[in-house]
């Protein structure tokens, strides 16, 4: 197992662990902290965590995770062996982008700081929700696996459970409008501009620092909030035009 080193940010230590997943080259993007904290996930819930970590699953492994739903806590699993923590301590997301291709970006005011990483694909899912039909159904938990845009937000202001779920709403906005001045389009009607993939994903990271209440546009972490989201989607869209 190698790790390439991103960065440390405001101690949160950032790296890409490269494994085998049943014999197949993978990667994720592992965020780590020394004290348990708070965090939001679209796809774990509210839970006390000390990393959170962003999955590459190639496609030849779709397949697998599809016939058995199983496989996704076993993998996480393997991963968590060689970073020294218990899969009770890591909350994590997948895509079919590599990680090779994350963007991250931070904004800054005084004392505050919000720090962003994220990975897109959208050539293959990119949709107008509630407007493009839906192209699946879950049953027992699975799902066919498309490309997707995943946030992970870090943020010093401490958030209660209110406030982590607020955030997803100026996430959701902000990620809109990287789409809208990238003109991503639908991949399913071409005349209509994406809000997204149909599978994004999103996790919030609570910090210890001065409580916030209200996160939206007229707040000062909000706008620091979708600052972060709308340059980092662009960035990452970019990193991976063709998608997934």
């Amino acid at each position: 197992m190698k790790r390439k080193v991103l960065g440390e940010f405001h101690g949160i230590k950032g790296e890409i662990v490269y494994h085998q997943v049943w014999g197949t080259p993978a990667n994720s993007v592992m965020l780590s902290f020394a004290e348990p904290r708070n965090v939001l996930s679209s796809r774990d819930g509210f839970r006390k965590i000390r990393a959170v970590c962003n999955c590459y699953l190639p496609e030849s492994l779709w397949p697998l995770f599809h016939a058995d739903p199983d496989k996704w806590q076993s993998y996480l699993n393997e991963i968590v062996k060689g970073v020294d923590l218990s899969p009770g301590e890591v909350t994590a997301l997948s895509t079919g982008v590599n990680m090779d291709d994350v963007a991250w970006k931070e904004e800054v005011f005084d004392e505050l700081w919000v720090s962003g990483f994220v990975t897109a694909g959208v050539k293959s899912n990119a949709m107008r929700v509630g407007q493009d039909c839906a192209s699946g159904i879950e049953r027992n938990g699975q799902f066919e696996k498309l490309g997707t845009i995943n946030t992970i937000l870090f943020t010093s202001a401490s958030l209660d459970l209110t406030a982590l779920a607020a955030s997803f709403i100026t996430i959701t906005e902000a990620k809109n409008i990287a789409l809208q001045e990238l003109d991503v389009r639908s991949s399913y009607n071409p005349g209509w501009q994406a809000t997204g993939t149909g599978t994004d994903q999103i996790i919030v990271v609570s910090g210890s620092g001065e409580r916030c209440t209200y996160v939206g546009g007229h707040t000062k972490i909000g706008e620091l909030m979708a600052r972060v989201v709308t340059s980092a989607t662009i960035c990452a869209v970019k990193k991976k035009p063709q998608g997934d």
